[in-house]
């Protein structure tokens, strides 16, 4: 139907759309030609406006690099540098003129913890009395910024800060500390914010090392760098530095690493973000830099008025002008054709009215019908005049009881002059068949007369009515359907009204069905979400199409779920638009799912980026690298290897150790694993070829069909630990030698003990025996002073036998290593020890308590009650004058090891001296006899059976010690 009819159209105006194609043709091709060489030149000036601006950020950023080599150089160049020559060396540079954006230039030294203090103290000297690294916590190493320049304003918050507590800037620092060379960081909040005016931030790294040191390995580099020469930026000052007011009519984005989303967002000239909208624009690009080690994309798009000129607009002038000329050209030729046509359209209209046209008088005879009047009622036009319209076609009901006059509304509303509108009733055909109708009628005045006719026009609606049913069942079967479906199901009236939701939306939210339809379902929505919403279901609804958001939606028990609403357009059969249908699904546990894999993606990424290790992937066919990590470039000189294959990232000699492993893993899609493979790197200062040894895999990737798609290179370097192998083999062969001369020379020291305590005996015997006799001799004889000479020849004589005495229980304790060990009782040992030293004990009213929590322990029987003798006794002999002696003993289990302890209430000892303690020969407290060696010996005979022995000790308060027996638990027998 709507063929013929646009067919009927284009044979009646034939010559006007003639006219106007012609004319609008030629305007067409005219401004097509200058349009496309207009858009030509504006693509040109884009391209190179946009590779401009990145050419310059990307310079901007090597010059603040050259600033921090200078910078770095000043260090190399001077003994030392202190505050006013870093900041001679800032001012200098004038860099508010000559590099305007960056925010500052500082030096970072690395603090070992136990250099902390002394560093803190060190700097508080200099005039800071609050200075302190922070934040505080505990790490393995602190960088602490002690220089910054200009040291005012926000640069004062960043003095003592300790930038490797970040995980960000602890990345970049480690990058420039093993590679040497600059870093970058990530995105960061810069410490130098205050909560005004709030920039996106990153900071470049170079790494300074002790002695001016340039280390090769990278375990030399860890351990000698001295600190930090860097720089912060503030991303929108130092962006709008650099691109000032020279790319007025580009949208310039730039994004931290490969992922262009808002989170990676540093810098932006306009708050819509075109990378992500909806609509592109006309002119875009991505750019990709690479500086410090990091990536940054920069995507720039053309304003609407980038390069648009007088010579811009002429294609649409021309188009315009055509347009119009070409429409008068129709409308004129269009007017003429016209005329001849509207008579006959008055009589085509009628003839071809769908819905039955009657005319009847006064008295009810028809005047006038049409030919689908004729059709309905199967009258012809001379049949029906034979009597009135009434009693032709409505004179029974369909129950056949009949049908008067007065009571038919088309007669009524003759009568009253009142028109009828869709009334619905029922006519009788010629063949007495009834069929259902809606009529309207329309009284018409003619001549000043009243009501002389009345038009009626009647529209046979049996098929609607059977339509009428069936959508009523559809309906039933529809709601049946939706409220057994798996998801939430709504539908909406062209308008944009809620007309329906399913059983699933009620138990969802906990609204009834007349709460929902009434708008209510709004209230369900999140605040922050329904602006979204709301524009996106709008923009569906004006351009009737399918539309698709992501929302939270609040449940009946009050949590917001994170749901996917999608609308599609319902259409009539006219093709009208009816509204909208929709199905809501729960996706919160497909967003945490979601989550969790970018935050693994993102793991993956830092792991990949940061693994001490080289890893490479290349891709099966043409062998070119997909990835290569910094360690993976570092190793051929830092060249740029992705995107190129092998061939033309190596050289020919590096080419042929590896391309022969490759290609075979390609072709047998069998691993390749090679322990201290010799390889050839080209990462020598001089650019050329040095050997290094590698642990590497040659990895093949699999894809759904078994072929190898890529192969992933992983390797380590282990020529240092070759290297250190082959000197520790030469250091094992002079430590066996010296070995055995230790050995030799014990063995000699040990014979000399012995010898000299065996030979000593004697002599010091008879020195006794004549002592004693002199002593006799001189009996009655002997003033005071000779008594004391005396006495104190006696105490040098037994002083000297006990020196004798542990100097042999000192050899005893070596060559006793090996004795045999039994289970031996605790309490057993401690009952026998004090038996012996019972008159100690009561001579200083000491007072044992004991707490067994293991009874026993696997030990050789002498060494274990020398232990605890020498432990107790020492208790008791060095008690304090001002309270009576309480020795408490324990035994306990602590971290695999059977632990003695014995703590007493005595002297104590100061925290000075106890590193002394163990010291043969050495006594801390003169007052009572010893020789210092007892403490020494228990030393001894702990270590020597793998054990260890701690002291914890308060002046005048106490002290305890802690013998750690390295064995496994004795079990008691029942």
């Amino acid at each position: 139907m709507q063929l013929a009819r646009l067919a009927q159209f284009l044979k009646d105006h034939v010559v006007a759309i003639a006219s106007f194609l012609l004319i609008f043709l030629l305007t067409l091709f005219i401004y097509t030609e200058t349009k496309q060489k207009s858009e030509e030149r504006r693509h040109k000036l884009f391209t190179f406006k946009a590779d401009q601006a990145t050419a310059d950020i990307e310079q901007r950023m090597r010059d603040y690099i050259q600033v921090l080599i200078g910078a770095k150089a000043l260090y190399i160049a001077s003994d030392t540098v202190d505050r006013s020559a870093w900041r001679a060396y800032y001012e200098t540079l004038n860099l508010e003129q000559n590099y305007p954006g960056i925010q500052g230039i500082g030096y970072s030294h690395v603090v070992w913890p136990h250099e902390l203090e002394q560093h803190t103290e060190q700097i508080r000297n200099e005039g800071y009395s609050e200075y302190t690294v922070y934040p505080e916590s505990k790490q393995p190493m602190y960088t602490s910024i002690i220089f910054l320049e200009p040291f005012e304003g926000r640069n004062l918050r960043a003095f003592g800060y300790d930038m490797f507590s970040d995980s960000i800037r602890r990345s970049a620092m480690t990058i420039a500390r093993d590679t040497k060379q600059p870093a970058l960081t990530g995105k960061v909040r810069l410490v130098q914010e205050n909560n005004k005016d709030e920039q996106a931030g990153f900071l470049i790294y170079l790494p300074i090392y002790d002695n001016n040191a340039d280390p090769e390995s990278i375990w030399d580099r860890q351990r000698l760098i001295k600190g930090y020469v860097y720089s912060p930026f503030r991303a929108i000052d130092l962006m709008t530095a650099i691109l000032k007011n020279d790319f007025d009519d580009l949208d310039i984005e730039v994004y931290d690493g490969v992922t262009m989303d808002k989170e990676s967002l540093l810098f932006s000239t306009d708050t819509t973000l075109y990378n992500n909208a909806s609509e592109k624009r006309l002119f875009s690009k991505v750019n990709t830099l690479s500086i410090g080690n990091h990536t940054w994309r920069i995507y720039l798009s053309g304003k609407p008025s980038l390069g648009k000129s007088g010579d811009i607009e002429l294609p649409y002038f021309i188009l315009a002008g055509g347009f119009i000329i070409a429409m008068l050209m129709f409308f004129v030729t269009w007017s003429l054709s016209n005329t001849r046509h509207s008579n006959h359209l008055k009589q085509t209209i009628t003839d071809n009215a769908t819905a039955a046209l009657f005319i009847i008088d006064s008295k009810g005879y028809c005047t006038f019908m049409n030919p689908a009047a004729e059709e309905m009622t199967g009258y012809t036009f001379e049949e029906m005049q034979q009597g009135k319209l009434h009693d032709m076609i409505h004179h029974s009901h369909p129950d056949g009881s009949p049908y008067h006059a007065d009571q038919c509304p088309i007669r009524t509303s003759l009568a009253i002059s009142k028109p009828q509108r869709a009334y619905e009733d029922v006519f009788v055909r010629k063949d007495g068949s009834f069929f259902n109708v809606s009529c309207a009628v329309q009284p018409i005045q003619e001549s000043g007369k009243q009501n002389s006719y009345a038009i009626i026009e009647v529209r046979d609606i049996t098929d609607e009515k059977h339509a009428q049913q069936a959508l009523i069942e559809s309906e039933a079967r529809f709601r049946t359907m939706a409220d057994n479906a798996p998801v939430m199901i709504w539908m909406s009236d062209a308008w944009g009204h809620c007309i329906y939701v399913n059983k699933q939306w009620t138990d969802f939210t906990g609204q009834s069905f007349e709460d929902s339809i009434a708008d209510n379902w709004k209230e369900l929505i999140d605040e922050t979400d329904y602006k979204d919403f709301r524009e996106v279901y709008k923009k569906g609804v004006a351009e009737e199409k399918t539309f698709k958001n992501e929302m939270h939606l609040r449940r009946y028990d009050g949590q917001f779920r994170s749901i996917i609403n999608t609308g599609s357009p319902r259409f009539g059969a006219d093709g009208e638009y009816l509204g909208h249908i929709g199905s809501i699904i729960d996706i919160s546990e497909i967003k945490e799912a979601e989550q969790k894999l970018k935050q693994n993606a993102e793991l993956l990424q830092k792991l990949f980026l940061e693994v001490p290790a080289v890893v490479g992937l290349v891709r099966a066919p043409d062998y070119q690298y997909v990835l290569a990590n910094p360690l993976y470039s570092t190793l051929y000189g830092n060249r740029s290897l992705v995107g190129k294959t092998i061939y033309e990232a190596h050289s020919e000699v590096e080419l042929t150790e590896f391309h022969g492993r490759l290609q075979k893993v390609f072709e047998t899609g069998e691993p390749f694993v090679g322990n201290e493979v010799l390889s050839s790197i080209n990462n020598g200062d001089n650019g050329g070829l040095i050997s290094g040894y590698f642990n590497m895999v040659y990895q093949p990737l699999i894809d759904s069909v078994g072929k190898v798609e890529a192969v992933l290179i992983f390797a380590v370097e282990v020529t240092e630990l070759i290297n250190a192998r082959k000197e520790l083999s030469s250091i094992n062969e002079e430590l066996s030698s010296k070995n055995k001369e230790l050995l030799r020379i014990n063995t000699d020291l040990d014979n000399f003990i012995y010898t000299a305590s065996h030979d000593l005996k004697s002599p010091i015997a008879n020195m006794e025996g004549l002592s004693v006799l002199l002593r006799d001799i001189l009996r009655g004889k002997l003033g005071d002073g000779d008594k004391q000479i005396l006495d104190m020849i006696s105490q040098s004589i037994e002083k000297l036998k006990r020196t004798i005495a542990d100097l042999a229980e000192i050899t005893k304790v070596q060559k006793e290593l090996d004795s045999a060990v039994e289970p031996l009782c605790f309490n057993n040992l401690l009952e026998d020890i004090t038996a012996d030293i019972n008159s100690q004990l009561q001579e200083a009213d000491a007072t044992i308590t004991t707490d067994f929590q293991v009874s026993s322990v696997l030990y050789a029987r002498k060494n274990l009650r020398s232990i605890i003798y020498n432990l107790v006794s020492n208790a008791v002999k060095y008690k304090s004058p001002e309270r009576p002696a309480i020795v408490s003993i324990q035994s306990y289990q602590e971290d695999g090891c059977v632990v003695l302890q014995v703590s007493d209430n005595g002297l104590g000892i100061r925290k000075e001296q106890q590193h002394k303690l163990f010291t043969m020969f050495k006594r801390l407290h003169n007052h009572v006899e010893g020789t210092g060696i007892g403490l020494y010996i228990v030393k001894r005979i702990v270590e020597n059976s793998g054990g260890r022995i701690v002291v914890e000790s308060e002046f005048d308060q106490g002290t305890t010690f802690k013998v750690y027996f390295k064995q496994e638990l004795v079990k008691e027998k029942v």
